[in-house]
């Protein structure tokens, strides 16, 4: 049968995966989110082993700011469902998606429930969904094939639900030598690049700013420390150096790979990350379309 790996929510699953095919929720989850949590086994049984936890709340708060704003996720699931039918005939909209998922009550909601589904929590969004599952539709499938990202999204739109706790048990994947810590957490430079763009532009916007120096003395205003070096290139051959916010080093490098002078880690720019959204969780008002 293989060893899981389980994204749960108030602890009824809600994604898993096997062996070596899982999705990484890694970055769903805040600085200091491995902790023990409980993990549950046939018979009853339960074990207290490391995992990640949060609330749904702080994880809507990163899917926001990382790429899923109300807006964007609309666009990303419409997008999908076109695709979907190039072969298929899905009339599912994103309002009734959303609608449907808003409408899980994960505060009554339990494990026995998902019984009669087999405990696949994607047949029970399924069941949600039948005014819409036609014999044309692949209803099914889309649901499997659609980024788990969109669904989350969706569910932490239900306001009662924030408070829950997010859990991804991890630990029977390590134990079992399928993975090593390190592969779960492992970041996707590429799309941290884009959320790292984009956050530190939206960002920039919101102060007003409008040069680079101008922004970096912001984010020094707000708390973020300059004590990063920065090797810039100029025209004439010759480096300046400089000693910006870490964001600032990061968002330089992005924007310039042509210069040889500076290696962007990964770590730094997952640190980068996380320093922009401790700034924008400061903020008295939240950015504009991410509240």
């Amino acid at each position: 049968m293989g060893t899981e790996i389980t994204l749960s929510l108030n602890g009824v699953d809600i994604d898993y995966g096997k062996n070596r095919y899982w999705k990484s929720h890694h970055w769903l989850f805040p600085p200091g989110s491995l902790t023990d949590i409980e993990y549950r086994y046939a018979n009853d049984a339960v074990e207290t082993k490391p995992g990640f936890q949060t609330t749904l709340n702080e994880t809507g708060f990163r899917l926001r700011h990382l790429g899923y704003s109300l807006q964007e996720t609309r666009t990303k699931f419409d997008a999908a469902v076109r695709r979907w039918n190039r072969t298929a005939d899905l009339q599912l909209s994103f309002e009734d998606f959303r609608s449907a998922l808003t409408s899980i009550d994960f505060g009554t909601l339990t494990p026995a429930d998902m019984k009669t589904f087999i405990w696949d929590f994607r047949s029970y969004v399924r069941s949600l969904l039948a005014t819409w599952d036609t014999d044309d539709a692949g209803l099914e499938d889309f649901i499997a094939s659609l980024d788990f990202a969109i669904t989350l999204r969706a569910l932490a739109d239900r306001a009662a639900s924030g408070p829950l706790p997010l859990r991804w048990h991890h630990q029977d994947l390590v134990e079992s030598g399928w993975v090593a810590l390190e592969d779960l957490t492992d970041i996707d430079r590429q799309t941290y690049v884009i959320d790292h763009t984009r956050l530190y532009g939206r960002l920039q916007d919101h102060a007003g700013k409008t040069t680079v120096k101008g922004f970096d003395a912001w984010l020094a205003g707000n708390g973020l420390p300059k004590m990063t070096a920065y090797s810039k290139a100029n025209s004439d051959g010759t480096v300046t150096p400089e000693t910006t916010t870490l964001p600032t080093a990061v968002r330089n490098m992005i924007h310039h790979p042509e210069n040889p002078n500076n290696v962007l880690s990964d770590e730094d720019l997952r640190e980068s990350v996380e320093s922009l959204l401790r700034v924008v969780k400061a903020l008295p008002t939240p950015l504009p379309g991410l509240a």
